[in-house]
């Protein structure tokens, strides 16, 4: 009888947490939508997540870590100020729109070719 009381008291605690809702992972403090266009090529788009860190940005930490040293401002971005690029012709048209930390971000930006796209932006560009 015991036996029988113990086994109806487990089966009742199951249902009652099997029925409590699942706990919602925290929003993020910040979201990105990052755009990559090419001329006469591809577009790529990301998100970009910090705090907590995530999104589908291939090198998410790299990029937030990026920019919390700009304090989520894109056009302070300046990753490699004395890189050399040629000068060939491939623009890239750079969105980036979302969310730092309650402020909005809205940044776009024409680049002659990745070669400046990757010297201005860095890893917030890596996609």
């Amino acid at each position: 009888m015991m036996r029988a009381v113990g086994t109806i008291t487990l089966c009742g605690a199951f249902l009652l947490g099997a029925s409590a809702p699942a706990v919602a992972a925290p929003k993020p403090k910040v979201q990105l939508k990052i755009v990559d266009a090419v001329k006469g090529g591809e577009t790529k788009t990301v998100w970009l997540h910090c705090a907590p860190v995530g999104g589908t940005h291939p090198n998410a930490r790299a990029a937030c870590q990026l920019l919390e040293k700009v304090k989520g401002k894109p056009e302070q971005l300046n990753v490699s100020p004395n890189a050399v690029c040629t000068q060939e012709v491939q623009p890239h048209a750079v969105v980036i729109v979302g969310r730092w930390y309650g402020l909005a971000v809205k940044w776009a930006k024409v680049f002659t070719n990745g070669c400046q796209v990757k010297a201005a932006l860095g890893a917030v560009l890596s996609i």
